[in-house]
């Protein structure tokens, strides 16, 4: 064979194998830059998912085999750039928002420049590249000789790329993915894009994200239930604020037992629950999924319409959905939703967008007494109180606000002495991880009494809705819930009773005037429908079907699994399956169909309960310049010239911070600017920058 031979066969072979990972090792790198688990830790600890990744990229770059040896090499390129571009984009995704690239994410792609921090794009670099790229492929088209092909071998590579692929999609006859342990971690899907590697994660969450249409769906079908679901006319006095108030894990310690409490450690709760529409509310979670029960509270949709352990808030939400921030604010309320933790854990920023919210107060936002770390414990309630009180008192007109509290978060620690328990009615390690859980589930008790006080001091009529997303999860669930523990559930997953003795949460809703008591079961998907009637507002299709199940007895869909003991799926809850499906994974014909259902994202979105963040002065000290800041959080950086420098922070007025940096840190004509991070480093919002000389300056002795 001659030189000219071999060196072509060696170049075929590169595109064949080295390219793939070449591609893979870059890609690779580009996304562990932001991730925990280095790429040599991935590839020896996890060396399957590593091996999935490489067979993957192998099959994608030999699909193109079976074309011409030029065009092989050219279109290999292209493939390579495109797969290394899509590797970047998952970094700069996890920088904003801490979680990986989606399917739905490119429906999101003409949304980028609309970005607070838009994402930049370096021109000359860009240009490089492109001209690089040219040039190998001129180098390609007139460098490589043309051989004869062996088109044997190329037809044999394709095909067995073709399998190797299709195995991986179909599972069948077997699947690597499962063979390789590759896992979903919806709760935190950084985790997953670590652990399963960047291209078959992708592939994993695109598999994952695949549902069925509902039985009978079809776009006459859905004609016919825009036609038979009307929403009631409302018209009404004066519009109430409405408050939803989710808080984490909670439920009323009584449930484990009064027997065990020496005294009540909800007092508050129990006040507001006992004069006021109340009952239990069938949580589709158990000790975790938040975002779910959320999903369901604000949509009127079901999580018994999807597959277990799906977040809709991470795959499914890339547009408007139908929600009660979107009837309210089509009745002139401001709406705001409120959350203590990061702003980008389950995507939030960008799902309370589409979910029709004009501003997010996200933990970023707020003067937290610590800055966020899970490791160092949840925010305390007083923060989503103080968030809520500030947005009644800075919005015109009624408020709708969904307020997500954290404190009663796990995880729960031993507690050996508490106020509220009676000692040696359980065994000590169920008695101590009761009275830790029972200590934040006060805190929390004490923040909802604080805020119904707030409230009342304002005289606005307000309904609040306040419930627990799901019940607590402790170290040894076993000895918490089971017969050594509280004898609660023994088979929380096997058993009917058991099940739903830890997923029927209580819930209320209190009126401010005219609260009377009465008692409903229901799921939390009726919760925008009652909100949306007890405060005399308009609301949609979906509200109107969730009406007619209240007025048929049906306010709890059943749960899949328990329909032998709770009964089947009604008409009613079909219908609002097909909308469901429709709007999420279908055609979206309810878009023109029932056109009250969908709206429009606000276009003054902003984060924070200010739009902008503005410096308002400067005051000179003996020793230092206060920077006096509009909507500015306590955990805000001052730059100087582009560097960070100590500040000190004090809050002046409603809304406004001082951050005091000492004189030989700022030079008259630096630049000046107070920024927000996220927690990867990612800019959430900044003020213009500005000098000492070019603003008004005070002096103070």
């Amino acid at each position: 064979m001659s030189f000219k031979k071999i060196a072509v066969w060696l170049l075929t072979l590169f595109f064949m194998v080295g390219l793939p990972l070449a591609t893979l090792y870059v890609s690779e790198r580009l996304v562990r830059e932001v991730l925990t688990l280095p790429l040599r830790e991935w590839v020896v600890e996890l060396p399957q998912r590593f091996m999935v990744n490489v067979l993957l990229l192998l099959a994608l770059f030999n699909l193109l085999y079976i074309l011409p040896r030029k065009w092989f090499m050219v279109t290999s390129l292209i493939l390579s750039s495109f797969l290394v571009v899509f590797a970047y984009a998952n970094q700069v995704k996890m920088e904003l928002r801490s979680s990986p690239i989606s399917l739905g994410d490119f429906a999101l792609l003409k949304e980028l420049g609309s970005l607070e921090q838009p994402v930049g794009v370096n021109i000359p670099l860009l240009a490089g590249i492109g001209l690089a790229f040219i040039a190998l492929i001129v180098a390609i088209v007139v460098g490589v000789p043309k051989l004869k092909e062996n088109w044997i071998l190329k037809t044999g590579v394709f095909l067995v790329s073709v399998l190797f692929l299709a195995m991986i999609w179909t599972e069948k006859p077997a699947s690597p993915m499962k063979n390789a342990q590759f896992e979903n971690t919806w709760w935190k899907l950084e985790v997953a894009l670590m652990r399963n590697g960047v291209f078959g994660n992708f592939v994993m969450l695109a598999k994952n994200s695949r549902i069925d249409p509902p039985e009978g769906f079809s776009a006459d079908n859905m004609k016919t239930i825009a036609e038979k679901y009307q929403p009631d006319e409302r018209a009404g006095g004066e519009k109430p604020n409405v408050i939803f108030l989710m808080s984490e894990s909670f439920v009323d310690p009584y449930l484990f037992g009064e027997q065990h409490f020496a005294k009540d450690p909800v007092p508050n709760f129990r006040r507001l629950f006992n004069e006021s529409l109340h009952g239990g509310m069938y949580s589709s979670e158990f000790g975790g999924g938040t975002a779910n029960v959320e999903f369901e509270a604000l949509t009127g949709f079901s999580m018994q319409f999807m597959p277990a352990n799906f977040v809709p808030y991470q795959l499914y939400i890339t547009k408007p959905l139908p929600s009660a921030a979107y009837a309210f604010r089509e009745a002139d309320y401001e709406t705001t939703a409120i959350h203590s933790y990061f702003g980008w854990f389950y995507q939030r920023e960008s799902v309370y967008r589409q979910m029709g919210f004009n501003r997010f107060i996200s933990g970023e936002f707020m003067d937290l007494d610590q800055p966020n770390d899970p490791g160092k414990g949840f925010p305390k309630d007083k923060h989503i109180t103080d968030s809520v009180i500030a947005t009644l008192d800075r919005t015109e007109g009624p408020d709708f606000i969904h307020a997500v509290a954290a404190e009663g978060h796990s995880p729960y620690y031993k507690t050996e002495q508490s106020e509220f328990m009676n000692s040696g009615t359980l065994p000590e390690e169920t008695e101590q991880y009761l009275a830790n859980y029972t200590g934040k589930v006060h805190g929390a008790d004490a923040e909802l009494g604080r805020m119904v006080e707030e409230i009342e001091a304002r005289g606005e009529p307000t309904i609040l809705l306040f419930f627990g997303d799901h019940y607590p999860s402790f170290t040894d669930n076993e000895a918490m819930y089971g017969e050594a523990g509280t004898g609660i559930a023994n088979d929380m997953l096997g058993d009917y009773d058991d099940f739903i003795a830890t997923h029927k949460v209580p819930y209320f809703i209190w009126k401010s005037d005219g609260n009377q008591p009465a008692e409903l079961d229901v799921t939390p998907n009726q919760f925008s429908a009652l909100a949306l009637e007890m405060a005399g507002v308009q609301g949609n299709t979906v509200t109107a079907i969730l009406d007619d199940m209240r007025e048929q007895g049906d306010a709890v869909i059943p749960y899949n699994q328990w329909q032998s003991e709770m009964g089947p799926q009604t008409q009613q809850m079909k219908d609002l399956q097909m909308i469901q499906y429709d709007l999420l994974h279908g055609k979206r014909y309810s878009e023109y169909l029932m056109p009250e259902l969908v709206r429009t994202p606000s276009a003054d979105y902003h984060l924070g309960l200010y739009p902008e963040m503005l410096a308002q002065k400067v005051v000179e000290t003996a020793d230092s310049f206060e920077f006096y800041v509009e909507g500015a959080p306590r955990f805000s950086e001052v730059l100087v010239d582009g560097e960070p420098v100590t500040a000190e922070w004090q809050p002046a007025e409603q809304g406004l911070a001082v951050f005091s940096v000492l004189k030989d840190q700022v030079k008259e004509d630096a630049a000046i600017q107070v920024v927000v991070y996220n927690s990867r480093g990612a800019v959430l919002k900044e003020t213009s920058e500005f000098t000492i000389e070019e603003t008004v300056v005070t002096s103070r002795q």
